[in-house]
């Protein structure tokens, strides 16, 4: 377990040794999505001051326990039907092993605006996130993160700002992401329903100001 403050020489070794580990399983299970099916995946394994900054955040924790170590990210650029679609294709890709596929769905219990699905699966018993986002989903994350890099990253855990123009921003975020999930239930019952023309038109302008004022930040 690593220490909340000032980690040891042996822990931090033993990390670069999990990290290694897992960057094998994560190069193995990416080749085995791309052959299986029709994606183009991103991956990356977690660096150190990341987990440990992690690890800090939650008290300490078995390292083991952090699901996201190694992840994967798949954009489905069509909307909520076609994304459940590759998450049953994932479920049934990994299905075989030692432990089931692990489904967290951030759409329903969105954090803090985030929305995605995530598929936890299992290859050689060694946990790998394969985070399944819809093109909305994903350019709102994006579009957060710039906003954390300049107000504090601190705000995707739910802490407000320091600044009145950055609550204000964060809370503009929100409301994108709210619309977002709105539209893309409707999308998921209603795909021929007329007003979608208009309402992905706000998404895009809401999206393309936003980050227009993250830009003027200093």
């Amino acid at each position: 377990m690593i220490a909340r403050d000032d980690p040891a020489d042996a822990d931090i070794t033993e990390l670069h040794q999990l990290l290694e580990a897992y960057d094998d399983v994560l190069t193995a299970t990416l080749t085995r999505v791309r052959d299986a099916i029709d994606v183009a995946p991103t991956s990356r394994v977690k660096n150190t001051g990341t987990i440990l900054e992690k690890l800090e955040r939650h008290g300490g924790s078995w390292l083991k326990s952090i699901h996201d170590l190694a992840g994967m990210r798949i954009v489905v650029d069509r909307d909520r039907n076609a994304q459940d679609a590759l998450v049953s294709e994932l479920i049934k890709l990994f299905g075989d092993e030692a432990r089931e596929p692990k489904v967290i769905d951030r759409r329903e219990s969105p954090s803090h605006g985030y929305r995605a699905v995530h598929v936890i699966v299992f290859p050689e018993d060694m946990a790998v996130e394969i985070q399944v986002r819809t093109r909305w989903q994903h350019e709102w994350a994006d579009m957060f993160e710039k906003l954390a890099d300049r107000v504090g990253r601190d705000i995707r855990y739910g802490q407000p700002p320091e600044t009145e123009v950055a609550r204000l921003l964060v809370g503009a975020a929100d409301a994108v992401a709210g619309m977002i999930g709105a539209v893309e239930q409707i999308e998921a019952i209603d795909p021929a329903n007329a007003s979608l023309v208009g309402y992905r038109r706000d998404i895009a302008a809401s999206l393309h100001r936003q980050r227009g004022l993250i830009e003027r930040l200093v």
